[in-house]
């Protein structure tokens, strides 16, 4: 099964991350029909947040062995699970705390960690980019790619971005991947959470952050700065608006200043 899942995926053009957590997920199984495992996670009240993966990597499985996407609609369960805890953005106190202590951190971690605010990536799409991402359009620059489900998106880099892409590629050359790890490929997302964790016990004030707070902070700060939800959907690369207002609940800032609007 894994041979023939690897080239299902690999056909279907995922992100080599994505590819990766299936697969991972798939050697889980250890001989299991998958809908069975499946619907042991989904009863034991697995939270929202992993059920969603779960269920898609199980339907990437049943494709790839030979499984008609009709067949595999009606015999997978419902995406239900426990609610997700509330994920909380970075304040503009805590985001000006992070910028400030991502800069002590050692390329390339450190001017990924700097867009990653700024522009809302996932943190696949990040590592994953290409020097030929890079690109202008209409007059602005920023990072052109196929995300998840083999989407292409655009996304203008700001200036504080273009500020420290800029400054990365000077000291940098960069030929081929952005953001090159020790070998010849581009760095794995597990070596952005690794220094995520270290600046969380050197900065406690950060709080529990992740590079998914910083893609969250990013919905939020646009949400503050009046940016409409199409325009926002856009940027995330979310399929469904509904998605996308899954990141929108206003933080105790934003609530505070509403309460105080009111008096």
């Amino acid at each position: 099964m894994t041979a023939a899942l690897a080239k299902h995926l690999e056909r279907h053009r995922l992100l080599p991350e994505t590819q990766r957590q299936y697969q991972r997920i798939a050697a889980r199984l250890d001989g299991e029909h998958p809908v069975h495992w499946l619907n042991r996670k989904v009863n034991a009240r697995t939270p929202i947040g992993t059920v969603l993966p779960l269920r898609a990597a199980v339907k990437h499985i049943l494709l790839s062995e030979g499984y008609t996407l009709q067949d595999i609609e009606a015999m997978l369960p419902k995406a239900k699970g426990r609610p997700a805890k509330e994920r909380n953005a970075l304040s503009l106190k805590q985001l000006a705390l992070f910028y400030a202590a991502a800069d002590e951190v050692h390329e390339p971690v450190r001017t990924l960690l700097l867009i990653l605010p700024r522009t809302g990536l996932r943190i696949s799409e990040a590592c994953n980019l290409h020097r030929n991402n890079i690109v202008q359009k209409q007059g602005h620059w920023g990072v052109q790619f196929r995300g998840k489900r083999d989407k292409q998106r655009f996304v203008p880099l700001n200036r504080p971005a273009r500020t420290a892409m800029k400054s990365y590629f000077d000291r940098n050359p960069v030929q081929s991947w952005v953001f090159k790890g020790r070998g010849n490929g581009p760095i794995g997302p597990a070596a952005v959470r690794k220094v995520c964790r270290q600046l969380r016990v050197r900065h406690p004030e950060l709080g529990k952050f992740t590079p998914h707070t910083l893609r969250h902070t990013f919905a939020t700060h646009a949400l503050r700065s009046g940016m409409d939800l199409r325009t926002l959907q856009a940027l995330m690369g979310h399929e469904s608006i509904d998605t996308t207002s899954r990141y929108l609940h206003p933080d105790a800032e934003m609530l505070s200043t509403a309460i105080e609007a009111m008096e």
